[in-house]
């Protein structure tokens, strides 16, 4: 039995620029960043700089951040993928998010704390499963509920894997993406390793020399494409495939060809039965960091060859920092609005090109241009990485926002 095609019917986000999706499509064409000076952990480090997000409303008691951030970006997918909430679909559909530092903020409250009232109310939300858990229960969802942990990687591995339940006939519609949140343990660990940027995050520059934090989460609605269809969605793009693999190589530094990567990328164009002329753009995961970059471009190279001197290639987290376990989704869902407006966000802060970086980096203006086919990879601690593909879905009705 052949696998069944899965379709992208909504998306939430919520970014240090951006609290919904029609407010990220406007900042990347704007490039807007929505990157600030921060003393909100008094930490003593070499940058003051995150990207943090303004959530609104009041912080309700008990509920970690992350999972806030999270519930902003769920209900806002929901939302937007038209799906009557009060329908059966609720019953079968799962949830699958990825996180890096989890609920940290309760644990370093939890450790903080000498009042066993007070532990006793955090302890319910240390667990990394929590995450799913508030998101399923605020939303009366019963299908698949999992927390998926791998570092920068998460989001992206939580959203292959929701791609895999519906493929695999599993389930119709999934919930799936990642959310971190901004924490003294975040700060402290990437200052201890002189990871992070004093200045900016310049993603490919020569004179890239860290990233920037940030917080955030992304969530996008999968559908099978034939419910999709018969309820009329809107949809947005076709996730046509993943790839995932390691490095084997160092517990914090990339591999310098970018092994993993390499193979990553060409598992998912596999999965996609896409070859890599195909590929009409790639959103990397471009940390800014002196490693990583020239890792990444490396491992284009050796799966794109001579092409990759035409292939266009950005980063995202200029605009909102390195939101860790949810950047895979939060830039995957920025790319896929890119490609719904014919635009490719360029770069910001690159200015003088890295000659080990020597590939197409959009910089300076966006670029107008038709975008049919993407990929968006993403690289992690552990030499963990993976790959993306989504594409047009012509013959289903599109609304522009």
């Amino acid at each position: 039995m052949s696998a069944h095609r899965v379709v992208i019917t909504g998306v939430g986000v919520a970014a240090a620029n951006a609290l919904s999706a029609e407010e990220l499509a406007r900042a990347l064409v704007e490039r807007r960043s929505g990157i600030r000076q921060t003393d909100a952990f008094g930490l003593d480090s070499r940058t003051r700089s995150a990207g943090e997000v303004d959530l609104p409303g009041s912080s309700p008691e008990g509920v970690d951040r992350v999972s806030r951030l999270a519930l902003h970006a769920a209900e806002q997918a929901l939302r937007d993928c038209g799906l009557d909430l009060d329908g059966s679909w609720r019953a079968n559909t799962g949830v699958m998010l990825g996180t890096s530092r989890g609920p940290a903020l309760s644990l370093e409250r939890f450790m903080r704390s000498g009042s066993e009232e007070v532990r006793r109310e955090l302890f319910a939300e240390l667990p990394f499963s929590s995450i799913a858990r508030n998101v399923a229960a605020r939303f009366g969802l019963g299908g698949v509920q999992s927390t998926v942990t791998m570092a920068c990687v998460s989001s992206s591995l939580a959203m292959g894997r929701a791609l895999d339940e519906i493929r695999r006939g599993r389930a119709s519609v999934m919930l799936a993406g990642g959310a971190d949140a901004l924490t003294s343990l975040s700060f402290s660990g990437f200052s201890v390793l002189r990871a992070m940027s004093p200045t900016l995050c310049r993603p490919f520059d020569h004179r890239r020399n860290g990233m920037v934090l940030g917080e955030g989460a992304g969530i996008i609605v999968l559908e099978e494409l034939q419910h999709a269809l018969q309820r009329g969605a809107r949809i947005l793009a076709e996730l046509c495939g993943w790839g995932t693999a390691g490095d084997a190589y160092h517990a914090t530094s990339p591999h310098p060809e970018g092994r993993g990567l390499q193979q990553a990328m060409t598992a998912a164009l596999r999965q996609s039965g896409l070859a890599p002329e195909q590929i009409d753009f790639v959103n990397l995961h471009g940390t800014g960091t002196p490693a990583n970059d020239p890792a990444e471009c490396h491992a284009l190279r050796g799966v794109f060859g001579a092409r990759t001197e035409a292939l266009p290639v950005n980063s995202l987290k200029p605009y909102f920092g390195h939101t860790l376990g949810a950047s895979g989704a939060l830039e995957l869902i920025g790319s896929v609005l890119g490609m719904e407006r014919d635009f490719i966000p360029p770069t910001l802060n690159c200015e003088e090109l890295d000659p080990k970086c020597n590939v197409d980096v959009v910089r300076g203006e966006g670029r107008s241009r038709r975008i049919d086919v993407l990929m968006s990879t993403k690289s992690a601690f552990g030499g963990a990485n993976v790959a993306l593909v989504a594409r047009r879905l012509p013959e289903a009705r599109r609304e522009t926002r």
